[in-house]
């Protein structure tokens, strides 16, 4: 199985295949900037692996797993993108290879610092977690009489992307060996297909069906213009779908993370990005009455097109906003 993300610094995959014999590799699929920097393996150990958050009445929420553990550090040097843009293709390579999110969560929604402290984590300099910046997602898949588990944790600090990762395999079964692929990452994506804001309720129920398996969807019928970040005066059906989706599930926590062509500098770019997120935000929390402590905003400038931009219609369709999952309670 192969794990894709977007293109450039967020063409970082990974898949994550827990079969009986014969093992199949995991698959890696990343941008020459980003690299592994920690493999280590116990034949047989004890992991206990976070569940649920850390509260000061329960303390940590923890499945106790015994098995061969494989503990792996990837470190993407430089990253522009956002925590959420790296775990989201990740969750959904597990997703489409048949493992089941147990728990996911962000920084302070974990319980934070005790969080982050009350779990097994590489140290510095190889895995850094910024305490207001993570987010972490365990998954699990059973075959036959064998379940696998997976841990992952992503975080960012100094420009750099940081993805750790704790695979436990049942004692005695095959564990799949980890490869590096020489396949250009542009070869396949995970992007989901375009959704319509103006396709009708099947489009509709897309977006969040995307949200909800792969983590991510664009939020279509934006529509910004070169250099702009107003939103259109029209309505926009996907916005009111997506605030419909907040509301009726007060405790999810999203991202919106805004893209641009890649007319001018990065810089601003990255500025004009974040302002296009920032407007989206503001649309729904305004109009839409979606809690604001439900919704982030960042930007990525032109670090992750879709589309190529050297044509009008590929520079549209760059100018957009993404909507990120970064929880599931």
């Amino acid at each position: 199985m192969t794990f894709r993300l977007p293109h450039i610094l967020l063409s970082l995959g990974l898949a994550v295949i827990g079969l009986p014999a014969p093992a199949a590799a995991l698959d890696l699929h990343m941008p020459a900037a980003a690299r592994l920097v920690l493999d280590q393996t116990e034949a047989m150990d004890r992991y206990q692996m976070p569940t649920g958050p850390w509260s000061p009445t329960g303390g940590m929420i923890s499945q106790d797993k015994e098995g061969q553990i494989n503990r792996y550090v990837w470190q993407v040097v430089p990253f522009g993108g956002t925590c959420a843009q790296l775990l989201a293709p990740l969750r959904a390579q597990l997703v489409t290879d048949g493992y089941e999110v147990l728990y996911s969560c962000s920084d302070q929604n974990c319980g934070g610092f005790d969080f982050r402290f009350g779990m097994d984590v590489a140290p510095e300099p190889d895995m850094h977690v910024d305490l207001d910046d993570f987010i972490y997602l365990a998954a699990r898949k059973e075959t036959g009489d064998a379940t696998y588990d997976v841990a992952l944790l992503v975080s960012r600090g100094g420009g750099n992307g940081y993805i750790h990762m704790i695979q436990i395999s049942p004692p005695g079964e095959p564990v799949p060996e980890v490869t590096q692929s020489t396949r250009a990452p542009a070869d396949e994506g995970t992007v989901p297909p375009p959704v319509s804001a103006t396709a009708g309720i099947a489009d509709n129920a897309t977006l969040i069906s995307a949200l909800e398996t792969t983590g991510r969807a664009t939020l279509e019928g934006l529509h910004f213009q070169t250099g702009a970040s107003a939103l259109p005066e029209q309505e926009n059906t996907s916005l009111t779908v997506l605030a419909d989706y907040l509301i009726r599930h007060p405790a999810r926590r999203v991202v919106l993370v805004g893209h641009t062509d890649a007319e001018g500098s990065l810089q601003n770019n990255i500025a004009l990005s974040r302002a296009r997120a920032a407007a989206v935000r503001s649309y729904l929390v305004s109009a839409l009455n979606v809690p604001a402590t439900q919704i982030r905003a960042e930007g990525i400038g032109y670090l992750s097109p879709r589309a190529p931009n050297d044509t009008n219609e590929g520079r549209e369709r760059n100018r957009r906003v993404e909507v990120v999952l970064t929880n599931t309670e």
